[in-house]
């Protein structure tokens, strides 16, 4: 006999800790001040500590001090929870794309490798020649 899909995957133990999440979720969003909504994300629940990643420093410090009366509220809707551990989310590494480098007139280049020209040797001569070098065509 077909099975339906969902009746499926209702039967994994992963699918079964979405639902609790899930579950878990909505109530913690429930006691949660709704400027914070969508900016707390419960991400487990062991041993009477719900454990809730933010998605900024500042969110996880003004929780932090909410963390007792959260676990109160929590309590008091039939929750088993002693403790609110509030961690900031590991931010993902962001690679900037560098930006093409602007290109130096003829002119300017012109003008930079004439003071370089007219200087004796030093910083500012060699820094100047670092910048012609990177302004090549």
């Amino acid at each position: 006999m077909a099975q339906r899909l969902g009746d499926l995957l209702a039967g994994l133990p992963v699918a079964r800790t979405a639902q609790t999440l899930i579950a878990l979720q909505k109530r913690f969003d429930a006691v949660l001040p709704a400027r914070f909504r969508g900016e707390a994300d419960v991400v487990a629940m062991e041993e009477g500590e719900l454990r809730v990643l933010c998605s900024n420093g500042a969110v996880a410090s003004r929780l932090r001090l909410e963390a007792g009366a959260l676990a109160a509220q929590l309590q008091g809707k039939g929750l088993p929870v002693r403790r609110v551990n509030i961690k900031v989310k590991p931010a993902g590494r962001r690679i900037q794309p560098r930006k093409p480098k602007s290109p130096m007139s003829n002119a300017a280049r012109q003008a930079f490798r004439e003071a370089a020209d007219g200087l004796e040797e030093g910083e500012v001569k060699a820094a100047l020649e670092k910048l012609l070098r990177h302004h090549q065509n």
